[in-house]
């Protein structure tokens, strides 16, 4: 028994070296983790704010005439005058501006093509307009277009639809007939072209008008033609002839208004109207009255060809009537200077062209545009006339004007 137990024990310790020198065997690696994630949105990104509009470039020079919010009704303010109306207006708020921009003319974005129809060009009044236009567009970095309508709708509603095909930026429009113009106004806004008149439309719709405050214009004529009567002692009484155009204006008939309240308290005084176009024209229907009204104590031109028609009238008859006026052309203040002509009431010729410029410019920028620009009016005596002249044509004076070195 003694034997069988020693051989037992020797296997028994030789089972557990050898298990004691075994490689032991390695633990599988742990189980990757994923990285975590971030957590799902709750909300929807911020969106980036809109850019702000441009401003204007030429806000400076506003002086705001009621609130700029509200769209100027214009519809209204000619029927105080006796005019029928229906415009719409598409851009809010009325200013007044001085002649001379204190900030400089928008320049363009892009290379614009801007369509410029012009009433008419044969009064001085017509074509320095023109011209300054002209030269805002260059100023600007626009290309223009110029139609010269000469009084005939017609032919301005074909210069109009030849722009739309042309695929034209933008309008500027300075109606000959101010309801007539519907047609061509109704065609730019189908074609969703911007537009910018000089002077109102009685029909239609246009981004903004570029006007004269025409009753204030002429109440300020009228004036200049009664205090001439008083000082002169003339009795007020008799017969005062106008001239005025041979259709519906606005800008005459809210001329005609303000010339005609200024002279209602006088009772005895019988006003007249002549009508014509061109200084031709004027100057034969005067000529007739000078001959028909023997107790003609007055007389007044509501726009520059009527005057100048009037002085030739009254030369050719040897004849000398007070007479007053509405226009700075050159021979209208000359004829203020040599005792001719009583006063005028002025405005720029250049003004209205660069403000009508200034507009369509920030409108095509994408700039906020004023609906209403009210440009503005001054009287011209003896008194004034020679600095008038200077303002009215910049580097010209009325004294080289009348020994024939500036034309």
């Amino acid at each position: 028994m003694k034997y069988a137990t020693i051989p037992i024990l020797i296997l028994l310790a030789l089972a557990l070296a050898l298990v004691g020198c075994a490689t032991p065997i390695a633990a599988p690696p742990p189980a990757q983790v994923p990285a975590t994630q971030p957590p799902a949105a709750t909300t929807a990104p911020t969106e980036a704010a809109a850019p702000a509009a441009p401003e204007n470039a030429n806000q400076a020079d506003f002086t705001y005439v009621g609130d700029p919010n509200t769209v100027f009704d214009l519809n209204s303010w000619y029927k105080d005058v006796g005019v029928d109306a229906n415009v719409t207006i598409r851009s809010p708020g009325a200013v007044k501006v001085p002649d001379d921009m204190t900030t400089p003319m928008p320049k363009a974005n892009e290379k614009y093509t801007i369509g410029f129809s012009v009433y008419y060009t044969v009064d001085e009044v017509g074509s320095m307009i023109l011209e300054s236009m002209k030269a805002a567009a260059a100023e600007a970095g626009v290309e223009l277009l110029v139609n010269d309508a000469n009084y005939d709708q017609a032919a301005q509603n074909q210069a109009i639809e030849q722009w739309i095909l042309q695929g034209v930026d933008g309008v500027i429009l300075a109606p000959a007939d101010f309801t007539g113009v519907k047609t061509a106004l109704d065609a730019l806004e189908k074609a969703n072209i911007p537009v910018v008149t000089l002077n109102a439309p009685l029909a239609g719709s246009t981004d903004a008008a570029v006007i004269s405050d025409t009753v204030e214009q002429c109440k300020i004529a009228g004036e200049l033609l009664e205090k001439a009567l008083l000082d002169a002692g003339t009795p007020m009484k008799g017969t005062i002839v106008y001239q005025t155009l041979p259709f519906v204006h606005p800008n005459a008939a809210t001329r005609a208004k303000g010339f005609k309240d200024v002279f209602a308290k006088y009772p005895d005084i019988k006003i007249v109207e002549l009508t014509g176009i061109s200084p031709e024209d004027h100057y034969k229907a005067f000529d007739g009255a000078l001959k028909a009204y023997p107790d003609m104590i007055g007389a007044w031109g509501l726009y520059s060809s009527a005057t100048v028609g009037m002085m030739n009238a009254m030369k050719a008859n040897s004849k000398h009537i007070p007479l007053s006026s509405v226009d700075n052309d050159k021979p209208i203040l000359k004829g203020i200077y040599d005792g001719e002509v009583v006063g005028t009431a002025a405005y720029s010729s250049i003004a209205p062209a660069r403000w009508s410029m200034s507009e369509i410019i920030n409108r095509l920028n994408g700039a906020p545009i004023p609906g209403i620009v009210f440009y503005a009016n001054m009287a011209i005596t003896k008194d004034n006339v020679e600095k008038a002249f200077e303002h009215y044509y910049p580097g010209k004076t009325l004294q080289d004007f009348m020994s024939g070195k500036t034309q």
